[in-house]
């Protein structure tokens, strides 16, 4: 699957207190889950939403807390490491490659069980946990040759615009560094690439990306006569994310642009927030060896705040000057909130008696109810018009998304052998793809003790663009991803 994101879009060139982080491709980052959760469940495809007892289970169906018949605590933490490859489409000959790792803690939890008297409820359990929901670490680098050049979307953006009205995060720099400048005084830019446009320029970049989402949660689950399970839950995410940039670009060796030598342009943006959210579930047993469930996911409502800032070093010779100028930024700020989309799910578990269990699940998301709200924390309406403009440009590039999860535990004994597969769908309108993911675990299991081990293989195509272009050549990036994943898992059962 080809995932395309837009580092920057025109529209918010027309906001300079606006940084750029509130896009619909940022709306989708931040709206997406991808949780590891215990071993045992991604050692069985992410698949144990209709079997029950399972602390990743509460997370995506709060019924399953009903299953548990003893209070519980566990923690899992886990280990990834990735491999990528970049380079422009137009470019395949100058491939970059290179890896990182990562450690998280992908849960931690404590589960209360009880069991009334006299009454047809076997259980009303409560659980409270923190579940990791979403990993943004993901570093790509890349360098190549291509037409055109980033100084083409400062010298569109600014089109139009006076000196001093400039954004002062872009546009702005590129004209005090003397990358965009104004001969006729009649606010049409000109730079010193558009006149031998024909010659490509080296280009490289690394891009960094740091954090995840959190999710504190409290649940209650009760079972009523071994026939139905319910489960309801509120969920407190917890976020911080970092992008950092580092572009850059450099005349050939043949020296084809006049005057220009070099530019860098470096940007930083960290993304803090908090929301809230609400689960319901349910789990039928038509019979002994049959679960079916399903569970509904509110919309989360994010209050975020955006901290960034820039610089760019443009390196030129004429006449009257030679070496590089370097032009910083102001520390911007933006507070602003997001709503996520809602969700539903349902899955079917068959029991195998003692031996183990197959299920499946099918999560369905419709991405296009994602919607930024500008005009909160004391912004007023000012910035009505971006924020339609925004919420237009999600609703037309995405759409609904399903996720696929199947998988099953074989019991050896106090063994557990695992495996799985999930599908993801991409929620760009232009691409339906799935990605497959391959799952495998394994557990050991006594009366008051166990231990699990989960792994995952996930393979994905990323397209990157370096920045946005009306009127020039737009260089396209593509990044092939191999991700490994290995999660354990420890509880304690009392």
């Amino acid at each position: 699957m080809k995932r395309y994101l837009l580092y920057s879009i025109c529209l918010l060139s027309m906001l300079p207190a606006l940084s750029k982080a509130q896009t619909a491709t940022e709306a989708y980052r931040l709206s997406t889950s991808d949780p590891v959760g215990t071993a045992r469940n991604l050692g069985v495809g992410n698949s144990m939403f209709a079997i029950g007892p399972d602390f990743s289970a509460i997370g995506s169906n709060p019924a399953g807390l009903g299953g548990y018949r003893k209070s519980e605590f566990l923690i899992t933490s886990g280990f990834g490491t990735s491999k990528y490859s970049s380079a422009f489409t137009t470019d395949r000959f100058n491939t970059s490659t290179g890896n990182y790792t990562k450690f998280n803690l992908p849960n931690i939890g404590f589960v209360v069980q009880a069991r009334p008297q006299n009454s047809r409820w076997n259980t009303t359990n409560w659980a409270i946990g923190l579940n990791r929901t979403a990993d943004y670490t993901r570093n790509i680098h890349y360098e190549g040759s291509t037409l055109g050049s980033i100084t083409d979307s400062w010298k569109e953006h600014a089109t139009g615009v006076a000196p001093d009205n400039l954004n002062g995060f872009e546009e702005g720099l590129a004209y005090t560094s003397g990358a965009i400048y104004d001969f006729e005084k009649d606010n049409i830019y000109e730079t010193d690439y558009e006149q031998n446009a024909q010659y490509a320029l080296q280009k490289k970049e690394t891009v960094n990306y740091e954090g995840g989402k959190s999710e504190l949660f409290l649940a209650y689950g009760a079972d009523y006569n071994q026939k139905i399970l319910i489960g309801f839950s509120i969920g407190f995410p917890i976020l911080n994310f970092t992008q950092t940039r580092n572009y850059s670009e450099t005349d050939g060796p043949d020296n084809g642009i006049p005057f220009f030598n070099s530019l860098a342009y470096t940007s930083s943006i960290n993304t803090t927030g908090f929301g809230w959210n609400a689960k319901v579930g349910v789990i039928v047993k038509p019979t002994k060896f049959i679960n079916l469930a399903l569970a509904i996911h509110s919309p989360t409502r994010l209050s975020l705040t955006d901290n960034f800032n820039t610089t760019l070093t443009y390196d030129y010779t004429d006449d009257m000057h030679t070496g590089p100028i370097k032009s910083e930024s102001p520390f911007g700020s933006f507070e602003y909130a997001l709503r996520t989309p809602w969700s539903a799910t349902g899955g079917i578990g068959i029991i195998a008696g003692k031996s183990g269990f197959v299920a499946a699940s099918a999560k369905l998301t419709d991405y296009s109810t994602m919607k930024y709200d500008y005009n909160v924390r004391g912004n007023g309406n000012q910035y009505s018009t971006i924020e339609r403009q925004v919420n237009d440009d999600i609703k037309t590039n995405f759409g609904t998304a399903l996720q696929l999860n199947m998988g099953g535990e074989y019991v050896l004994n106090k063994f557990r052998l695992r495996g799985g597969v999930s599908l993801d769908q991409s929620a760009y309108n232009n691409d339906t793809s799935f990605d497959p993911s391959y799952h495998a675990g394994v557990g050991y299991r006594e009366d008051h003790f166990y231990i699990d081990f989960g792994y995952v293989l996930t393979k994905q195509d990323e397209g990157y663009l370096p920045y946005e272009t009306m009127q020039a050549p737009q260089p396209l990036v593509v990044t092939e991803f191999t991700n490994h994943r290995i999660s354990a898992t420890v509880g304690f059962k009392f």
